[in-house]
């Protein structure tokens, strides 16, 4: 995807369209500017990452909420994602200030609560059985685990090369920031 090879800002929407075989007035009837691209991009993105992540446990699966926020992390292949990742931070990146249209950001808005996503639900239900002990809410601690969760494995596909370098090639992120996230919450 040209967004994440060259960076929202120096992508050309002649560029978008050559990339999807058709002209740029098309691309412009749909798309009045690069940036509403960017943004509905983003949002399929999301959906995805949400669907991809819902699939890894069913809620009819037996056990308590902690189990499945335990069997939700465990079973993410971050390969899967990676590429979703790495648009979302230059997502994050191209759009610092603000968005580019308010009905597009309400309707983002939206699309990302909370209750959308299943590991909301399991934090909620663990903390309902008691198997998650939480001195915050579950809205608090899915915000938490979440936004820490896409910022961790953002840097970490951004600088993965890195990272190798600066002496953290022996650390297994993904399998730490299970055991710290699952220990901090009582899973």
């Amino acid at each position: 995807m040209r967004f994440i090879q060259n960076g929202i800002e120096k992508t050309q929407m002649i560029e978008i369209a050559q990339g999807c075989e058709i002209n740029r007035r098309t691309l412009y009837r749909y798309f009045a500017t690069k940036d509403l691209l960017a943004f509905e991009v983003e949002m399929i993105v999301m959906d995805r990452i949400q669907r991809y992540m819902g699939s890894l446990v069913s809620a009819q699966e037996l056990g308590t909420g902690a189990e499945h926020v335990r069997a939700y992390f465990a079973r993410v292949e971050m390969a899967r994602i990676q590429d979703w990742l790495r648009y979302t931070a230059e997502f994050d990146r191209y759009f610092q200030n603000e968005y580019p249209d308010s009905g597009l950001t309400r309707k983002f808005i939206e699309a990302i609560r909370p209750e959308n996503d299943p590991l909301f639900r399991f934090i909620e239900e663990g903390i309902a059985d008691g198997s998650i002990l939480a001195d915050a809410s579950a809205r608090e601690l899915y915000h938490f685990i979440s936004q820490s969760f896409f910022a961790l494995f953002q840097r970490l596909i951004l600088r993965r090369n890195h990272l190798m370098e600066e002496y953290c090639g022996a650390v297994d992120f993904e399998d730490m920031f299970r055991k710290v996230m699952l220990r901090a919450i009582g899973a």
